[in-house]
């Protein structure tokens, strides 16, 4: 038998829950335009140039059948954060017109389209479901889902040798209905090795770098963190972390900027991090200490269920499970399978 563990629990107000990678909700405008924020890109530059994007619409009596030929959106009637001179783009489609004599060309949107906006064109064209870009990474929103009710997120542990990961993780949304249908909604892209699930107008009230108490954390590891923390006088936190938790964020910035100051001089080896008290740390900090590597935590009035993939980064298929009269058994989320098709690639 299989071993499940029970991960936590989201609630939804919208009855639509968002599958995305924790780690990049720093770049989620929700219904705002899109932007891209300092200090995620290496240069400032490359920041300004990802805020020239377009949006991008295909129009015309056969533009879904373009867009299908084209590939560069789940939903084929839009291209999404595209540099604002697309000449390359705008020659592929003609290519493809032409070749198949169709009528469709692009046409810029104006104001951007807002994320918010996206998942509810992804949920239409989906019917219920589908994948959603932002910023060139996916994300998944499912519709149906029970509202105002406990919904249990599940893992259930793979076979050996890997028994100590997810083989999937699951959204239990009608137990007691047998699954009738299941279909893949699209892919996740995770490049924190984490995942959160939470109602999709929740995901507009998360504060990813802000802390909501205005303390903050700074931690460090590593080979030389013992002789850091000597110079630096800074307390053993536990399983060979140092640093200072609970403290005003400019007095933990300035231990901070000691502790790398001292590194640098004297070219040691050590991890660091600033951990503002915002919502990535409010789920992070339980995950980090959890059996399962899981939280839940409040947001908004929602509960939201923050995990680890146990695999690190990759693509993760997300699938929903439907009853014989389409209503939403459960969320699937394909963890395993990934690590098995890279190892096969």
């Amino acid at each position: 038998m299989p071993r499940v563990e029970e991960l936590g629990i989201v609630t939804t107000r919208s009855g639509v829950l968002m599958v995305i990678d924790t780690g990049y909700l720093n770049l989620w405008s929700h219904d705002r335009p899109p932007f891209m924020p300092p200090g995620v890109l290496a240069t400032d530059e490359a920041a300004e140039r990802a805020n020239s994007f377009v949006d991008l619409r295909i129009v015309g009596s056969d533009s879904e059948r373009a867009g299908t030929l084209l590939g560069m959106s789940w939903h084929p009637s839009y291209v999404y954060d595209q540099p604002p001179d697309h000449a390359e783009l705008e020659g592929k489609l003609e290519k493809l017109t032409q070749k198949h004599k169709l009528d469709a060309h692009l046409e810029v949107i104006h104001p951007r389209v807002p994320h918010r906006e996206r998942v509810a064109a992804a949920l239409e064209y989906g019917r219920g479901a589908g994948e959603v870009q932002y910023h060139g990474i996916w994300a998944a929103a499912v519709s149906g889902a029970p509202k105002l009710t406990q919904l249990r997120v599940l893992g259930v542990r793979a076979d050996e040798p890997n028994a100590d990961r997810w083989e999937r993780v699951l959204v239990e949304c009608r137990a007691a209905a047998r699954i009738a249908n299941s279909a893949k909604i699209g892919v996740v892209g995770v490049d924190y090795a984490r995942l959160l699930i939470a109602d999709v107008d929740v995901l507009g009230e998360w504060q990813h770098e802000e802390s909501r108490d205005g303390l903050a954390d700074f931690v460090f590891w590593g080979r030389d963190a013992e002789q850091v923390a000597f110079a630096v006088a800074a307390p053993l936190l536990g399983e060979g972390q140092f640093g200072w938790s609970n403290l005003p964020q400019d007095i933990t910035r300035a231990h901070g900027f000691a502790v790398q100051e001292y590194r640098d001089k004297h070219s040691l080896k050590l991890a660091v991090d600033y951990r503002p008290h915002s919502d990535h740390w409010r789920a992070m900090t339980p995950t980090r200490v959890s059996n399962t590597e899981s939280a839940t935590v409040e947001l908004a009035g929602m509960s939201v269920c923050n995990f680890m993939t146990t695999w690190g980064d990759g693509l993760f298929e997300v699938h929903r499970d439907l009853s014989e009269s389409g209503e939403l058994v459960q969320i699937r989320i394909e963890l395993e399978q990934a690590h098995l098709d890279r190892q096969n690639s």
